[in-house]
């Protein structure tokens, strides 16, 4: 084995377990997964979204908020767990959306990840729903263009 790649672990019988980053990350769950629901965009967030994956759900974010006006519904229910990190990015999102004539909706069901937006405080200004379909219910008419 080379001793240029670092040992992840070393085994009861000495063997030297290797990490493998590619393999990881095609066993990690999708962290951002987005879709047209008719004039809304979709944004479903899933698996672990800390300050290690922050920045690619800001990617997916931003990709669904880059023009003015747009409707976006933000999808919680496939996230395992989310830290302050991911906290701090929904309410940019929505504040950057709103700046923009822009909306964002939220839906999040698991009592765990409600809790920790009313310990946050977030509950009044992201007003969760347990449905995108109810989220979209919530959006502001339009008047036609």
């Amino acid at each position: 084995m080379d001793d240029h790649i670092p040992a992840m672990h070393t085994g009861h019988a000495g063997l030297r377990l290797e990490a493998a980053p590619l393999e990881a990350a095609a066993r990690r769950p999708r962290l951002v997964h987005s879709y047209a629901r008719g004039e809304f965009t979709v944004v479903e967030l899933g698996g672990e979204i800390d300050l290690s994956t922050i920045d690619e759900v800001d990617a997916g974010l931003s990709a669904a908020t880059q023009s003015p006006g747009s409707l976006v519904v933000v999808d919680l229910r496939p996230a395992q767990f989310f830290d302050c990190a991911a906290l701090t990015l929904l309410v940019r999102t929505r504040r950057r959306l709103l700046e923009h004539d822009g909306w964002m909706g939220l839906v999040c069901t698991h009592p765990w990840h409600l809790r920790v937006l009313r310990l946050a405080d977030l509950t009044r200004n992201l007003r969760p729903v347990a449905t995108v379909e109810a989220a979209c219910a919530r959006a502001p008419h339009r008047r036609p263009r």
